[in-house]
């Protein structure tokens, strides 16, 4: 059921973003031709350092919703990843009306070129789409695909961006259906590595930041509330590995981490291993995100069904994967950290 190995012409869409620039590294060294598609709001020319010197990548700089701009990429390629979209709980929190109208013109455009081109398809879905599940439901450790979501009110505008998520995979879905649209969805949890910043709202970044220039680090509301962590490289991984096999169309697969840990471990640990002595701060929600503001308190991928899939599992230690961060983060160097662990 693989097709691992055969040279294919991809696209990535959010291709200068976090997860994106990794996805075409990854996919340049398995010997496929890239096209990475962003209009850069949020994505950066420095990501793409190491891939613009391939002679098998392509950069358009373009919006996704712009059918005369994508037709032609689309029409070209035989493998299409859409991860292109506005990401994390801040700048979900702070969205407008045309931020959420852009992520649904973009991915109104793009499946209607992928039905009719027919590249195998992917797209990035994410943690969010459960919501408060576990905090509410209860009755399982654990996340699986078909698990039962849970959001709060409309007023809550973080919600905003799971009820984005959720019309992309109901209409991903539908085309598969409907035209089969060979496709593949992806549920990320909480992906950190080299690259991410902490601006948009990811907390590691932030965290790593803060100890590195040895501030304090900000916690928002109690640091009780947990999350499982995963590391670029597995994500990864993970994807190629799906969309490298011809049977998972139709599928949705959850890619994370299985290990919950504290956003006050997280910090203390980060801490620890940058040799900051500035401590920890806790901030209430309001001062970050506003009054009208709903935070997860947990929240754990089961991947049973990724694993019996790809036989692929996550089990690197946060220790590990935070070590690895900060070794390669640009204000230090790998000698200073290890330096600080003596």
């Amino acid at each position: 059921m693989s097709t691992i190995g055969k040279p294919a012409r991809c696209v990535v869409t959010g291709g200068a973003g976090f997860i994106g620039s990794h996805l075409v590294d990854a996919l340049l060294a398995d010997g496929n031709h890239v096209v990475a598609v962003d209009n850069m709001s949020t994505g950066s020319a420095t990501n793409l350092g190491n891939a613009r010197a391939h002679p098998n990548f392509d950069f358009v700089e373009a919006d996704v919703a712009d059918a005369v701009v994508m037709e032609p990429i689309v029409a070209a390629c035989d493998r299409f990843y859409h991860l292109a979209s506005y990401v994390g709980v801040k700048l979900a929190a702070m969205s407008s009306s045309q931020t959420i109208l852009n992520n649904l013109r973009a991915i109104d455009t793009v499946l209607a070129l992928v039905s009719r081109y027919k590249p195998r398809f992917l797209l990035t879905s994410t943690s969010e789409i459960y919501g408060k599940a576990l905090d509410v439901v209860g009755g399982s450790d654990a996340l699986a695909e078909d698990a039962d979501r849970v959001y709060g009110a409309t007023e809550i505008h973080r919600w905003s961006y799971a009820g984005v998520k959720a019309v992309e995979e109901f209409l991903t879905l539908a085309k598969h259906h409907e035209e089969g649209l060979d496709a593949v969805i992806v549920r990320l949890f909480n992906i950190i590595g080299p690259r991410q910043v902490g601006r948009h709202g990811p907390v590691v970044p932030r965290f790593v930041d803060q100890a590195l220039a040895n501030e304090p680090i900000t916690i928002y509301g109690t640091g009780e509330q947990r999350r499982c962590f995963t590391y670029i490289d597995d994500a990864i991984d993970a994807i190629t590995l799906l969309t490298g096999r011809d049977d998972t169309g139709g599928e949705v697969f959850n890619i994370g981490g299985c290990a919950p840990i504290s956003m006050r471990d997280v910090a203390e640990l980060v801490c620890e291993i940058s040799g900051s002595t500035a401590g920890v701060t806790y901030v209430p929600y309001e001062a970050a995100y506003g009054k009208k503001f709903e935070d997860v308190q947990y929240r754990m991928p089961d991947t049973s069904k990724l694993e019996s899939w790809t036989g692929f599992s996550i089990d690197r230690s946060m220790r590990d994967v935070l070590t690895a961060i900060i070794e390669q983060h640009p204000s230090r160097t790998i000698a200073q950290v290890r330096a600080s662990d003596v």
